[in-house]
């Protein structure tokens, strides 16, 4: 990997580490086994080999791109098939594991659409989050996609899709999520904060981090792509603070750990053979 890649991957890794540590500290703190947040750890490492193995391969072909978004759009419909929870449909069961298809696969489609100049594709996967629903990972994709569109001379293109993103998010927004607010998911900092403060501010500071890693390589070289990718992490962030929304990274959901370590591969990928 280029100089600029492997700057992606150090300030992520560790920041992202740092979190998901603080995570697992805190869930075996507050009494869960080591079943679930061991899975963290493990997770982490596996996402990272995926990433190294990602950004070896050089993902530039329009049949590449096209192939991804198939796999996402397949994977958002399996949803459906899913019984689901409580009439809600983000998951697709592989053995004893749950996945979320979008926190899995959209940061590696954001990088994807980036590479493509496609952004506005990515109206499809939105309306089957709205189905879902998913207003974090609607809104997470929104951001990416206006960060595309916005930069460049295609503003007319950005006021017209801005205003379908918008509508589609608050739609997603307003339609009710009745699962329960799981404390080791979407509560994970405030249980933090009730063991350690400090920890819990490492915790949090790692978070931004790592969501804002993608920025290193957009700042040297210009690349929307990057901010793409910086915006939607960040979009996640953002949304388990105004909402009972899973917390990225530290929270014991092994999707996202996944999904992000994908992002970054798939940027390193697009550094590497620019």
């Amino acid at each position: 990997m280029r100089g600029g890649a492997n700057s992606i991957f150090g300030l992520f890794g560790i920041a992202s580490l740092i979190a998901v540590l603080v995570g697992c500290w805190t869930a075996a703190r507050v009494g869960f086994t080591i079943g679930l947040w061991g899975q963290m750890i493990v997770t982490w490492a596996l996402g990272l080999s995926l990433a190294i193995a990602i950004a070896r391969v050089a993902v530039t072909k329009r049949w590449q791109h096209v192939a991804f978004a198939g796999v996402v759009m397949a994977g958002l419909l399996a949803c459906f098939v899913d019984t689901g929870l409580q009439g809600v449909h983000r998951w697709v069961v592989i053995g004893p594991v749950r996945f979320n298809v979008a926190a899995l696969t959209l940061p590696m489609l954001v990088v994807l659409l980036g590479q493509s100049g496609r952004a506005v594709l990515a109206m499809l996967p939105i309306v089957l989050l709205v189905a879902q629903p998913d207003a974090a990972q609607a809104s997470a994709l929104a951001a990416a996609v206006l960060c595309l569109l916005s930069i460049g001379d295609r503003w007319r293109e950005s006021v017209v899709v801005g205003g379908a993103l918008a509508a589609l998010v608050t739609a997603a927004g307003l339609r009710p999520d009745p699962l329960p607010r799981l404390p080791e998911v979407e509560g994970i900092v405030g249980l933090g904060w009730q063991q350690s403060p400090s920890v819990a501010i490492l915790g949090v500071v790692a978070l931004g981090v790592a969501t804002l890693a993608p920025l290193r390589a957009g700042f040297r070289s210009g690349d929307r792509t990057a901010t793409a990718l910086a915006a939607y992490f960040a979009a996640n962030a953002i949304a388990s603070v105004i909402a009972a929304l899973p917390v990225p990274l530290i929270g014991m959901s092994v999707s996202p750990v996944i999904g992000f370590w994908l992002g970054i591969g798939a940027l390193a990928s697009a550094q590497r053979t620019q």
